[in-house]
C-alpha cells in the first residue's frame, strides 16, 4: 500500500513539473535582427512572456551609441489596443540609455484594464538606425540602480510579480554591404576592353565604377557577386585605379586594371574664355595632341580654325575662332585626331545680337511671299521703303536671295522665280535664321 502511494505521488510531481514547463515563465526579451549598415528607421520589438495578468510594466536597457541610434519608442501590438493611460520613458543616445514605464489604468473607471497572462506579446517597439561600421552590438535589458531604470511586471495590488522576469538581450548584427573585389578576369589590355570583377555587393543602390577616375560603363550578373566592366579611355600606360562604389561604401585597387597602351584619342581637360559672337577667340586644353597635322576641331559641326600654342608634352592649348553656328547658346566643341574624338556639350556659349527672319522676308512681316519680291525691287528703283529692316551685314544675309555677296535686281527676280516657277530658293535655306542686326519676326 505504501508503494501504491509513493508511486501515485511521483506520478503527481510529474504531472505538476510537466504542467510547470507548459506555463509561460515571466520574461522580457529584445528580438535580435540583422541590419545592413548604415540603415535608418528599423523596427525592432521587446516581447514579454506572462505567467499572470500584468497592470503595469517598465522596460530599461543599455545600447552602444556608436552603433546604435534609437530615434522613437511606441507601444507594441499587445499593448497598444488597451490605450494606456501612463506611457512615458527616458532616452538618451548619447549615453546610450533607455527606460519606459506603462500602466494600463491611472482612474477608478478603467481599474481593472490589464494584460493577460499570454506567451510572446509586443509590449514595445523601438526605431532604430545603426551605423556604418559591420560588426555585432547589443541592447542589453539591465537592471540599473536608479528606480526609473528597472525592468519590472506589476500584479493587481502594486506589487513586482514573482518570479521576477528574465531578461534575454536582443543581438544585433550589423551586416557589411559595401562592394568587395575578389579577383578579376581579362583585366587588361586597351580602351574597350571588357573585364569582370568577381567579389560581392555588387547589386546595392547607386553603383559607381570609375577605371584610371573615369565613368566605366557596367553591368552587373550573380546576384551582386560578378561585374562586368568596360574600360574607359586613360591618357597613361600601365596599371589604373580601379574603383567600385555604392551608397553603402567604396572598394579600390590602384592595381585594378593594367592599361598595355595608352589611349591617344585626344581627351578635353578644360575649355577657357568660352562664350562670346562668331568669331571671338576661345582656348582649350587637350591632351594626347603629339601629331599636329592630324587634329581637327569643330564647334557646332563647323568645322573651325584653330592653332596649337607652343609648349606642353602631353598637354596642348588650342586657340580656337568659334564659327558662325547661327545660333544662340551652348555649342558642342569636337577635338580629334587619327585615334579618335572627345567632345565637350558646353563647347561656347554664343551670344548673338539678332533676331530670327525667314531669309529673304524683305518687309520683315514673317513669311516669304509675292510681297517681298515687289518690296526689294521698290527698294532698289524707288526708294521706298527707304531702309530694309535689319542693319548691317543682316541686311545683306537677308536679301541676298542668290548668294552672291550683293543686294541687287536678280535678287528680287530670284524671289519670283521661286514663289512662282520653282526656281532655287535662298541662299540661306527657308527656315526661321537668326541673323545679326535683324528684329525677331517668326519662330
Amino acid at each position: 500500500m505504501g508503494k501504491i502511494r509513493c508511486f501515485q505521488f511521483a506520478v503527481m510531481l510529474s504531472v505538476l513539473a510537466c504542467a510547470a514547463t507548459l506555463m509561460a515563465t515571466n520574461r522580457f526579451e529584445v528580438s535580435g535582427r540583422n541590419i545592413p549598415q548604415s540603415t535608418t528607421g528599423v523596427e525592432i520589438s521587446i516581447r514579454a512572456d506572462l505567467d499572470q495578468d500584468i497592470y503595469g510594466f517598465s522596460v530599461s536597457l543599455n545600447f552602444d551609441p556608436d552603433d546604435v541610434t534609437v530615434t522613437s519608442v511606441r507601444l507594441g501590438s499587445a499593448v497598444a489596443p488597451l490605450e494606456p493611460e501612463f506611457s512615458a520613458g527616458v532616452l538618451d543616445n548619447e549615453a546610450g540609455q533607455l527606460s519606459h514605464g506603462v500602466v494600463f489604468a491611472l482612474s477608478e473607471a478603467r481599474i481593472n484594464t490589464k494584460l493577460e497572462s499570454a506567451e510572446d506579446l509586443e509590449v514595445l517597439v523601438l526605431v532604430i538606425d545603426v551605423g556604418a561600421t559591420p560588426g555585432t552590438t547589443t541592447l542589453d535589458l539591465v537592471n540599473g540602480s536608479a528606480p526609473g531604470r528597472l525592468n519590472v511586471m506589476t500584479d493587481g495590488v502594486g506589487n513586482s510579480v514573482s518570479p521576477a522576469p528574465t531578461l534575454v538581450d536582443g543581438t544585433i548584427n550589423i551586416i557589411d554591404l559595401a562592394p568587395h573585389m575578389d579577383s578579376y578576369l581579362n583585366n587588361n589590355g586597351s580602351s574597350g576592353t571588357v573585364f569582370t570583377i568577381i567579389g560581392n555587393n555588387f547589386d546595392q543602390p547607386e553603383l559607381t565604377v570609375k577605371v584610371c577616375g573615369n565613368d566605366a560603363e557596367h553591368e552587373v550578373f550573380a546576384n551582386g557577386q560578378t561585374l562586368q566592366v568596360t574600360a574607359p579611355r586613360c591618357p597613361d600606360k600601365g596599371p589604373a585605379l580601379l574603383e567600385v562604389c555604392t551608397v553603402r561604401g567604396c572598394a579600390r585597387d590602384p592595381l585594378g586594371f593594367m592599361y598595355t597602351v595608352a589611349d591617344t584619342a585626344p581627351i578635353i581637360t578644360s575649355v577657357i574664355s568660352n562664350e562670346g559672337r562668331a568669331g571671338s577667340v576661345f582656348f582649350t586644353d587637350v591632351r594626347n595632341l603629339s601629331n599636329p597635322d592630324t587634329v581637327t576641331v569643330k564647334v557646332c559641326g563647323t568645322d573651325a580654325t584653330f592653332s596649337i600654342l607652343p609648349g606642353g608634352v602631353t598637354l596642348r592649348t588650342l586657340l580656337i575662332n568659334a564659327p558662325d553656328c547661327g545660333t544662340g547658346g551652348w555649342a558642342t566643341l569636337e577635338v580629334c585626331n587619327e585615334f579618335g574624338c572627345d567632345t565637350v556639350a558646353e563647347g561656347f556659349n554664343y551670344d548673338i545680337v539678332g533676331g530670327r527672319q525667314v531669309p529673304g522676308d524683305c518687309n520683315s512681316d514673317g513669311s516669304l511671299d509675292l510681297s517681298d519680291g515687289v518690296c526689294l525691287l521698290s527698294h532698289l528703283f524707288l526708294g521706298a521703303p527707304v531702309e530694309l529692316p535689319c542693319d548691317g551685314a543682316g541686311e545683306t544675309a537677308l536679301n541676298d536671295f542668290n548668294g552672291d555677296a550683293n543686294v541687287d535686281l536678280s535678287d528680287g527676280v530670284g524671289v519670283l522665280v521661286y514663289l512662282f516657277q520653282g526656281g532655287p530658293a535662298h541662299a540661306e535655306g527657308t527656315q526661321c535664321k537668326v541673323l545679326v542686326g535683324c528684329p525677331n519676326v517668326c519662330n
